[in-house]
């Protein structure tokens, strides 16, 4: 086989060495076909395939040998040789799965199911596997992680937050050792002589932030030093979407502190005229877009203002009102305990989509600056930036790239433009049981709350579970202080609860139990429920978060009936708060909030339309976001000149 042959084979496994150099990655994103899509999905043939696949693992299972015995061991000594010389070769593919799967049932007594298997095939595709919530997506990566490995292959899974890293290299550790492998996990502050020999191991869990920004500084590291990663070989993907689609507005900046004296006066005299201005008159609040906009007359007050400082930064017009807009946003948009906390760490983001503290991470622009002293927090360094790169530039340079989530098909067409990933669809293993509620839009806040809190009196009242998801941290503390008033005891599972969220999802899934959550949908994280909570009528999701796209609100309704137990999802948003508020204009507002009638709630055909009209323009917007990060992205690697691969 020639060298280009080797590197573009359906089968090949891309390893450390002659073929693909001491650092594999692609130099650009692999290119997919519209019929991709279709493939294994639509196609009988495709599914007649998928169903042998399955048939010909489980006939090969009968003829492996118990693991830890002498004949698994000799049996798995001549599988790899097997896996080096063909790769994932038909044939061999099934023999390796059959081996991880007995595998598996001896260290964890756990038996994959054919849905399983057959998302495993999926992720050895190269593909996008949708699994809903429950159906086992941490086994099925396990089993794909497993046999890749077994060719050699150095493998990283990376989920949606240190926890889960850490919890499932600790779980699947037996299933890995069985085969002859060895795991490890990547989380944040270990030294970087512990990270390179974490990073040796046959697979490796880890977060996408601890992978990216390991990767930038190999890509800053003379060519003398051993680098921290063996190359971007192959990646599966839990939580597929949050990764690559929520996470992806975001770029990942590698920076070094630098204290700038002119820039804190610039930041000053910027705040000290913010202070002065009036929203309507001197600018434009775009809250949707954190951004603000200075009118002609605000333009003309920052013109004006030339001598409030001698810095030479501020007497570059263009550099003022940039910096002027930001000082507006930080003064006007960006609110304590929705976008951030205030911590003995100083101010803290809170990301978006999994409600967590974003540890490491910085405002950029003057922003985090000016949003500290406005919270009384002593101003951290400014960052000068090293090295940039986005999720979306960043893994499709993965030879292999593959994962997995519940919740796929709404972004599926952005996936395979951007990632060149097709996205398919795995069967439930038993039907689904989770009754949905009609979606109730309140006129106020106020009201909402009130149905929120008499909803949770009566299903613990009858004994079962409760999850509660707001969007912010204050809406959280809100809700605490209301549901406190009621008697009603509870726990908190939010950006300041991250350390303990193990205990705390342990517990949300037992009978009576009140847990109050901000953005779990990004959190990974599935609630087990408790001794005859099943007859109770399972889990009770009550959804008062008003979420930005359909996908993110099926990755919360997910928490409940999980792989077959009975569960309910009741949706209550209000008109005056959060996205609706900042989305809907507040003539149309008024218009609604009159039409709600004296039930305090819209009829529910039109609280649906207009709900998924608001989701449908942010989906939209967040798009367009993502695309311009792209472009900027590639434009900023072509100025550092940051696109050489390591050799």
């Amino acid at each position: 086989m020639t060298l280009q042959a080797a590197l573009h084979s359906p089968w090949r496994l891309p390893v450390p060495g002659p073929a693909f150099g001491p650092y594999p990655e692609r130099a650009a994103a692999p290119t997919r076909v519209w019929l991709d899509g279709l493939q294994g999905r639509a196609l009988p043939a495709a599914q007649a395939r998928r169903r042998h696949f399955v048939a010909e693992v489980r006939s090969a299972q009968e003829s492996v040998a118990t693991p830890g015995s002498a004949a698994f061991t000799a049996s798995l000594a001549m599988l790899r040789a097997k896996l080096g010389a063909r790769g994932l070769a038909q044939g061999v593919t099934q023999q390796a799965l059959a081996h991880v799967v007995q595998a598996a049932q001896a260290g964890l007594g756990l038996h994959l199911f054919d849905t399983q298997v057959l998302a495993t095939r999926v992720l050895l595709d190269n593909r996008l596997a949708e699994m809903a919530t429950g159906e086992g997506k941490t086994l099925a990566v396990m089993a794909a992680a497993a046999t890749a490995a077994l060719a050699g292959v150095p493998v990283h899974v990376v989920t949606a937050n240190p926890y889960l890293a850490q919890r499932d290299a600790q779980a699947l550790a037996p299933v890995y050792q069985a085969l002859g492998l060895r795991v490890a996990a990547v989380v944040d502050g270990a030294s970087e002589d512990s990270r390179r020999h974490a990073w040796r191991a046959d697979v490796v869990y880890t977060t996408a932030r601890e992978l990216i920004f390991d990767y930038l500084r190999d890509r800053l590291r003379p060519r003398t030093e051993m680098p921290l990663l063996r190359g971007l070989c192959m990646a599966l993907i839990d939580e597929a979407d949050s990764v690559l689609i929520d996470e992806a507005r975001t770029p990942f900046v590698l920076a070094t502190e630098r204290h700038d004296d002119a820039a804190s006066a610039c930041r000053d005299a910027a705040l000290a005229l913010a202070h002065g201005m009036q929203t309507g008159t001197h600018c434009t609040l775009q809250p949707l877009q954190l951004r603000v906009e200075l009118t002609a007359q605000g333009r003309d007050v920052c013109d004006a203002a030339g001598g409030l400082t001698a810095a030479a930064l501020w007497a570059h017009q263009r550099h003022r009102v940039e910096l002027v807009e930001t000082a507006l946003a930080a003064l006007h948009l960006y609110r304590r305990d929705v976008h951030y906390l205030i911590s003995a760490q100083g101010v803290e983001i809170i990301d978006p989509t999994s409600g967590r503290v974003a540890e490491g991470r910085r405002w950029e622009g003057g922003l985090h600056q000016l949003i500290e002293r406005l919270s009384g927090v002593p101003p951290s360094p400014l960052q000068q930036t090293l090295a940039q790169l986005s999720f979306q530039r960043f893994f499709p340079r993965y030879w292999r790239l593959a994962g997995t989530s519940g919740t796929l098909h709404e972004a599926a067409r952005e996936l395979r433009h951007v990632y060149g990933l097709a996205v398919q669809r795995v069967p439930l293993r038993v039907p689904c049981r989770r009754v949905h509620a009609p979606l109730q839009l309140f006129a106020s806040g106020a009201a909402r709350w009130s149905a929120v809190v008499q909803a949770v009196a009566k299903h613990h009242a009858q004994g079962a579970p409760v999850l509660v998801a707001c969007e912010t941290l204050a809406d959280a503390d809100l809700l605490s202080r209301l549901l406190q008033e009621q008697q009603l005891s509870h726990q908190r599972l939010d950006a300041r609860q991250d350390h303990d969220e193990a205990r705390r999802v342990a517990q949300a899934g037992e009978r009576g139990a009140i847990t109050v959550a901000t953005r779990l949908a990004g959190r990974g994280t599935d609630i087990r429920l408790g001794d005859g909570v099943a007859q109770l009528g399972g889990l009770q999701v009550i959804d008062a978060q008003a979420s930005p796209s359909p996908r993110i609100d099926r990755q919360l309704h997910g928490r409940c009936a999980r792989g077959g137990d009975p569960g309910a999802v009741q949706q209550l948003l209000a008109l005056d708060e959060g996205l609706l508020r900042d989305a809907v204009p507040a003539c149309l507002r008024r218009l609604l909030q009159r039409a709600c009638g004296h039930q305090g709630t819209l009829p529910s055909l039109l609280a649906r339309a207009l709900h998924a009209a608001v989701q449908w323009l942010q989906t939209a917007h967040q798009r367009e976001q993502r695309s311009l990060l792209r472009r900027q992205d590639q434009d900023i690697a072509q100025c550092l000149g940051f696109g050489a691969r390591i050799e």
